[in-house]
C-alpha cells in the first residue's frame, strides 16, 4: 500500500474527522466495525495508488453494511447489492486509460455510492437504518468517499481527457437529486428517513457544481470552474457539518421519546432545550438561510450557474436557465423540510406522553453535537475564509485558475434581517385580530383543552403528515407519480427485482433439469462454440 496527502486529500480529510469524533463520543466508539468503517474511509482518501483506494472503499463498505445489517436486516441486503455494483465499476474504471469509458465506469460507481439519482433509492431505507453515529458518519462521510473518488478520477487522474459530455451527465445526475430529495424529504415523516432523503438533495447540488466545473474545463473556462468548484467544495463541508449534527440528535430524539416520527413529536423544546437549539443550528444549514453555514455555498453554486449560461448557444441558456428553477425549488422545499422538523417536532404541543416527558440528551451527545455546531460557525459567518483554505485544492483540480475573493458582510447581514423581522413582527401587531372565541378543534379551533392535557390539545395544531399535504398536491404527483413512488424505485430497483426473479426461476429449471436434459445442452453448448471457433478462424 501507498499513501499520500495532497491538498484535496487533506480537504476531504478534514471533513471526515469531526465526524468520526462526534460519533466517537457516543456508544459505538465500543464497536470494532464502527472504527474499521472510520479507517476504511481514510485509508481511500489517503490512497496514493488504484490498489489502496480500492481496499479502503471495499472496507468501508463492508463495515458500513455489517452495521446497517445489525439495525435492520430489511435494507441491508439493498445496499450489499448497491456496494457490490458499485466496487464492480471503479474496479476495471480505476486500471482503464483516460477517456470516456472510464469515467461513466466511475460516474456509476462512485455515483450509486454517493445516491446520486437515478441510483439513488436506496439510500433513504439504508441510511436511517443504524445507529445514530453511524447513520451520521454514512450521511455525512461515506458519501463525500465517493464523491472524492468522482473527483479525483474527474478532475486529476482523467483531467487530461475531460470532455463537456461529463460535465453535463453531471449536471442532469445532480439536479435529478435536488429535486427528488428536496421533495421526498419535505414528504417524508420519519426523522431520519427525513434527513436521509436531504442528504440525497445536498450531494445532487455538489454534483451540479462539479458537473458546471467538469464542463466549463473542458471548454477552456477556467474562472467558471473555480466559481463552480468553490460553491461544489464549500457545499461538501457544509454538509459534512450540519448533517451529522442531524443525525446524532435525532438519535438522540428516538431514545428520548421511542419514536423518531413528527407525527407523534412536538413540544420537544421544552424538555430538550439544548438538544433544540443544536437541531435549530443543523436546521439552518440544511436550509441555506442567511447567516446559516448552507447559505454562501448555495449562493455561489447559483452565481456558477448564471455564468455558465453565457458559455454556450440558446440551448445552454434554456438548460442553465432551468437548473436555476430547479435549484430555487429546492431551496424552498429545503426550506420548508427544516421549518417542518423544527415547527411540528420541537415547537408546538406535545402529541405523546413519551414526547412530554423527554429529557435532554446525554452528555457525550451533546459534546458531539456541539463540536459539529461550533465548526459550522465559521463556514457559515465567515465563508471566505474558508474559501481561502481551499485555494490550493482548486488550484490543484483547475491549475491557472483565477479564483475571485468572496465578500460577505455577515454584520450588514444580520441588520438587514434584524430590521425585516422588526418590521414583520410590528405589522402583524397592528394589522392581527386580539380578540378570542372558542370553537370546536375539528373546525380549526383552538378550544379549552381538559384538565389532563397541560400542555394544550395536540389535536388543534398541524402534524407532520398535514404540513406536507400541499406540497404533496400541488408536486408529489407531478415528480413522483400518482403513487408517490420514488422514481428510482421504479425504474431502477423495481425491473432489478422482476429481472432478479426471471433469473432465479431459470436457475430453478437448470437445477431441476433431468441428465438427459443437462448432457444435451452441454452437447448444444459444446456444438455453438465449435462453429463460432471455425467461424473465426476461417474469418
Amino acid at each position: 500500500m501507498h499513501l499520500a496527502c495532497d491538498p484535496l486529500s487533506a480537504l476531504f480529510l478534514a471533513i471526515l474527522l469531526p465526524q468520526i469524533v462526534a460519533g466517537a463520543l457516543g456508544a459505538e466508539r465500543r464497536s470494532v466495525f464502527f472504527w474499521a468503517f472510520a479507517g476504511g474511509m481514510v485509508l481511500a482518501v489517503l490512497a496514493a495508488e488504484a490498489f489502496t483506494l480500492l481496499l479502503g472503499f471495499e472496507l468501508m463498505s463492508a463495515a458500513s453494511w455489517v452495521l446497517v445489517l445489525r439495525g435492520d436486516r430489511r435494507p441491508a441486503t439493498l445496499y450489499a447489492g448497491v456496494a457490490m455494483f458499485s466496487g464492480a465499476c471503479l474496479l476495471p474504471a480505476l486500471f482503464l486509460p483516460p477517456g470516456g469509458i472510464a469515467f461513466s465506469l466511475i460516474l456509476l460507481g462512485a455515483g450509486a455510492k454517493a445516491g446520486l439519482a437515478p441510483l439513488h433509492a436506496w439510500l433513504p431505507k439504508a441510511h436511517p437504518a443504524p445507529p445514530a453515529a453511524v447513520s451520521a458518519l454514512m450521511s455525512g462521510g461515506m458519501v463525500k468517499v465517493a464523491l472524492y473518488v468522482l473527483i479525483r478520477y474527474g478532475f486529476v487522474v482523467l483531467g487530461g481527457a475531460v470532455q463537456p459530455w461529463w460535465g453535463t451527465a453531471l449536471i442532469f445526475a445532480g439536479a435529478a437529486s435536488v429535486l427528488i430529495g428536496a421533495l421526498r424529504a419535505v414528504l417524508e415523516v420519519e426523522l431520519k428517513t427525513i434527513l436521509a432523503c436531504s442528504t440525497v438533495e445536498h450531494v445532487g447540488l455538489i454534483a451540479v457544481g462539479l458537473g458546471v466545473a467538469l464542463r466549463a474545463k473542458a471548454l477552456g473556462e477556467t474562472d467558471l470552474a473555480a466559481l463552480a468548484l468553490q460553491g461544489a467544495l464549500l457545499c461538501a463541508v457544509a454538509h459534512g457539518l450540519f448533517k451529522p449534527l442531524l443525525f446524532l440528535g435525532a438519535g438522540a430524539v428516538k431514545h428520548a421519546t421511542g419514536s423518531s416520527s413528527l407525527d407523534w413529536l412536538g413540544g420537544l423544546m421544552r424538555g430538550m432545550p439544548r438538544l433544540g437549539g443544536l437541531m435549530l443550528v443543523g436546521c439552518f444549514g440544511m436550509s441555506a438561510l442567511p447567516l446559516g453555514p448552507g447559505f454562501a455555498p448555495e449562493f455561489l453554486l447559483l452565481h456558477a450557474v448564471i455564468a455558465a449560461a453565457g458559455t454556450g448557444g440558446i440551448l445552454a441558456r434554456i438548460g442553465f436557465t432551468a437548473l436555476l428553477a430547479v435549484l430555487g425549488l429546492g431551496a424552498a422545499l429545503a426550506l420548508g423540510t427544516a421549518v417542518r422538523v423544527i415547527g411540528v417536532g420541537f415547537l408546538g404541543r406535545p402529541r405523546t406522553l413519551r414526547a412530554a416527558a423527554a429529557e435532554d440528551a446525554d452528555k457525550p451527545v451533546l459534546w458531539g453535537m456541539g463540536l459539529l455546531a461550533g465548526l459550522s460557525v465559521p463556514v457559515a459567518l465567515f465563508p471566505g475564509i474558508v474559501l481561502l483554505l481551499l485555494n490550493p485544492v482548486i488550484a490543484q483540480l483547475v491549475p491557472g485558475a483565477n479564483q475571485p475573493p468572496l465578500h460577505y458582510a455577515p454584520f450588514m447581514l444580520a441588520l438587514l434581517l434584524l430590521i425585516a423581522a422588526a418590521g414583520t413582527y410590528a405589522l402583524l401587531q397592528r394589522l392581527a385580530s386580539h380578540g378570542e372565541r372558542e370553537v370546536h378543534a375539528f373546525n380549526g379551533g383552538f378550544g379549552k383543552p381538559p384538565a389532563w392535557l397541560p400542555f394544550g390539545d395536540p389535536l388543534t395544531q398541524a402534524s407532520g403528515t398535514g404540513f406536507a399535504e400541499p406540497i404533496q398536491r400541488a408536486l408529489g404527483a407531478t415528480i413522483l407519480g400518482a403513487k408517490f413512488i420514488d422514481p428510482g424505485e421504479s425504474y431502477v430497483l423495481d425491473p432489478l427485482r422482476r429481472l432478479n426473479v426471471y433469473f432465479t426461476r431459470a436457475a430453478e429449471r437448470v437445477r431441476r433439469a433431468t441428465i438427459r436434459q443437462r448432457l444435451a445442452f452441454l452437447f448444444a453448448a459444446l456444438v455453438l462454440f465449435l462453429a463460432a471457433l471455425g467461424f473465426v478462424q476461417g474469418a
